[in-house]
């Protein structure tokens, strides 16, 4: 019986200061090695993120860890909400050199940090490993086109031969040692609500920013609903943008890129006169030539004393949906100086107060925000649980 040992580092030319391990094995059985190609293990801890400044533990390992020289993860990118990761600027979540080690490796993520990481990231582990696979040769005749009759030999995985092979006579089975590069893949969901990283003006500057760049790739797809009695800007104009449709990008021969109206935009409201310029209809035209282009559907519906909040604006991106709300809390909850401060309940200022982590302290009381992102598709359900059709048809019309 003979005992081979593999120097990994000679047979794959790694670098010297990759960490590899060396695989033993004994013929003619190889009993150290399994049948088959090793699976690899790949762990995300934790699965999901939603905490700005999470790090993400990546682990891997394979079925056999005597079988393996090597393992090695890495960060393949993401699908954010408006482009894909890398680009220019970005910073991955892993180096750009695989974290290799033997016979298992883990690697930590830089710091999430949202809203700039939210998206869908895939993670890649490799392992090279080693495995056996049993084999049979078999002497068997065939005929050539023809007709002459040969005899050669056929090596199978322990079937018979089939055709054109007949007369097949069963010689020896043996173990044959393979060896070869085996992969897992996972994704890692990061959604990290906005407030979580900025104050609450940045939040709105940021948002208004993204839901143009969304439009760009989302154009006539996207679909905007609120319950509110006003939109804050710079979100106010961006929603401008978004209903209207604009050209953008134009070069000097005046040929422009065209975001398309959004789909569908509806307000419903109890203070119609602070929301009906935000209504657009008609069709986005222009060129010298004049040529026009989707529908402007964005309108007003007064459903009368029914908002109880300042802001709840739902938008259906291109690979993203938002959900933003912005409350007023009154000062006698948190304002000493306030002469019904002593009146309210330490438990009910609790519940109140809970939750209102990124707020902006006004002569109206304190406004609390809050953005939350998510994969698309949770605002087309969110317009059927929240019957904005049927209020909105009950509702007086702008226009």
């Amino acid at each position: 019986m003979a005992r081979i040992v593999l120097p990994v580092i000679l047979l794959l030319g790694l670098s010297a200061l990759a960490q590899t391990c060396q695989v033993r094995y004994t013929s003619p059985d190889y009993p150290e090695l399994p049948v088959g190609p090793p699976q690899v293990r790949l762990t995300l801890s934790p699965s999901v993120v939603t905490a700005n400044g999470a790090v993400v533990q990546v682990s891997a390992t394979t079925t056999a860890p005597g079988a393996t020289a090597w393992v090695r993860v890495r960060w393949q990118g993401g699908q954010l909400a408006t482009r894909d990761a890398p680009y220019p600027g970005y910073a991955p979540l892993l180096s750009p050199n695989p974290a290799q080690g033997c016979p298992t490796v883990t690697a930590s993520t830089r710091p999430i940090t949202g809203p700039g990481d939210n998206g869908m990231h895939a993670f890649l582990a490799e392992a090279y490993a080693y495995w056996k696979e049993w084999r049979t040769d078999w002497s068997c005749r065939y005929r050539d086109s023809e007709g002459n009759e040969y005899t050669t030999t056929v090596t199978t995985g322990g079937e018979a031969p089939g055709s054109p092979y007949y007369a097949c006579a069963y010689l020896r089975g043996y173990w044959r040692v393979n060896s070869g590069v085996v992969s897992a893949t996972e994704r890692l969901p990061v959604y990290v609500s906005w407030e979580q990283a900025l104050d609450y003006d940045g939040v709105y500057r940021e948002f208004a920013t993204r839901l143009l760049e969304d439009h760009k790739r989302a154009g006539g797809s996207m679909l905007a609903y609120a319950f509110a009695k006003e939109v804050p800007e710079p979100v106010r104009g961006a929603l401008k943008g978004v209903a209207q449709g604009y050209f953008y990008d134009c070069n000097w021969l005046g040929i422009c890129q065209r975001a398309d109206p959004a789909g569908e935009v509806k307000y419903l409201t109890d203070v119609p006169s602070a929301l009906t310029d935000l209504v657009a209809t008609g069709r986005l035209c222009g060129g010298l030539i004049t040529f026009c282009f989707g529908e402007r559907n964005a309108r007003v519906s007064d459903i009368g004393p029914k908002v109880e909040i300042k802001t709840f604006l739902m938008v259906k991106g291109w690979r993203h949906d938002y959900l933003l709300m912005d409350r007023l809390i009154p000062r006698k909850y948190y304002d000493p100086a306030d002469p019904y401060y002593p009146g309210v309940p330490e438990d009910e200022r609790q519940q109140v107060l809970q939750g209102c982590r990124t707020f902006k302290d006004t002569e109206e009381g304190r406004r609390c925000v809050a953005l939350v992102e998510t994969p698309t598709g949770i605002v087309p359900t969110l317009k059927t649980l929240l019957m904005i059709d049927p209020l909105f048809r009950r509702g007086r019309q702008y226009p």
